[in-house]
């Protein structure tokens, strides 16, 4: 009757890695893909935390580089140096990462479609339109097809840039903050020491000049070797992860870390998750098992995600000016001690708590909008 047990859709990262865990089960998996090319065009920054080799595959011929730090900018260029004696992320080839994923999920018995536009799921009866025209069917259908038309998000562009007069620090990244374009902000993830991703996300029209500056706030004298645009989902702890015989992941799902716009360490523990709850509604032959994912999805994730949306909250009720004050404040109080301390890409929430149980917040935010923060942090 069906055409697959599981009918993947998209082979990103996240929904090729789900296909590749369902195979390994033993179930007969299609993973259908518009691209013709699986991880072409990239549209994303490549960098992740170093817990990626605890929740999936990363071979070491993809790691570009190896960061160690961040400089912090606030909008009049105060800095905040943090590091940590060991990796904390790692820069990665994003497209050779995706097709290897693919790769692997071909191994390991899926079949992959390319070329293949999803134009309609029927999320009750299984079935999928693929080009408009033939159709697929399978008990389970898994939405990893990114990034929807409508769905509310932020515009992410990012420049690989080549300077040609200057040297960097290859283990340090830069964030810089603005106001104007908040809870956004723009970065300099080092490949080498003259070559750069250096780009921004935001909901405001005026990134573009901000990004422009920033870039030459390295130096004048560089190279545009290529241009890179696309979305990133705003994270929505009360969304819906499944739909009759569907089930959404990653972007789709809006699987993302507020602060920072990443979703692949999400993306990948959740994949986990979905894997082991499919297995349980095809063993029941209940669909309606799949409620099952949503639930523990939101039961490990929303306490770090609502915290990550209560930092992007409070930063949004700053100027430039505070921001700047901030900065100096963090750093007259040698803040970054703490941040070394209790720091993580991924799991913030040790970092805010120990900010919230010392008063540090207090401190550091202005005494006339204090009563609005505490509102947030009710």
């Amino acid at each position: 009757m069906w055409d697959y047990d599981v009918l993947v859709l998209g082979a990103g990262p996240i929904g090729s890695t789900l296909a590749r865990f369902l195979a390994e089960k033993g179930f007969k998996v299609g993973l259908v893909e518009k691209k013709r090319i699986v991880g072409l065009p990239l549209q994303c920054a490549g960098l992740v935390s170093w817990k990626i080799k605890k929740v999936n595959i990363l071979p070491d011929e993809f790691i570009i580089n190896r960061i160690k730090g961040a400089i912090i900018h606030s909008p009049s260029d105060y800095t905040l140096k943090v590091s940590k004696d060991k990796v904390e992320a790692y820069v990665i080839d994003r497209v050779s990462y995706d097709q290897y994923l693919a790769g692997e999920a071909v191994s390991h018995g899926v079949e992959l479609l390319t070329g293949s536009k999803v134009t309609k799921v029927d999320h009750n009866q299984g079935k999928v339109t693929i080009n408009g025209a033939g159709t697929l069917s399978a008990p389970i259908i898994v939405d990893a097809m990114g990034f929807k038309p409508g769905q509310r998000g932020f515009r992410a562009k990012q420049y690989l840039i080549e300077f040609q007069d200057t040297k960097m620090d290859p283990e340090f990244l830069d964030l810089k903050i603005n106001s104007d374009i908040s809870p956004g902000f723009l970065w300099r993830i080092p490949l080498s020491e003259t070559r750069a991703r250096i780009g921004f996300f935001s909901e405001s029209e005026k990134s573009w000049d901000f990004l422009v500056k920033f870039i030459k706030s390295f130096s004048s004298q560089f190279r545009t070797l290529e241009r890179y645009h696309g979305n990133i989902p705003a994270a929505d702890p009360d969304r819906r992860l499944y739909k009759g015989r569907c089930i959404f992941i990653g972007d789709s799902a809006a699987q993302v870390k507020p602060t920072t716009g990443g979703g692949l360490i999400l993306g990948f523990r959740a994949a986990r998750i979905a894997a082991e709850t499919i297995e349980e509604a095809i063993s029941e032959g209940d669909h309606n098992i799949l409620r099952k994912y949503h639930e523990r999805y939101h039961e490990i994730h929303d306490r770090e995600i609502k915290n990550q949306l209560r930092v992007q909250r409070t930063f949004k009720l700053l100027d430039n000016e505070e921001l700047d004050n901030i900065i100096l404040k963090m750093r007259e109080k040698n803040l970054k001690d703490i941040i070394m301390a209790y720091g993580d890409m991924d799991d913030q929430t040790p970092l805010i708590q120990e900010f919230l149980k010392r008063g540090l917040f207090a401190s550091l935010i202005p005494s006339f909008i204090w009563k609005k923060v505490t509102r947030i942090w009710k």
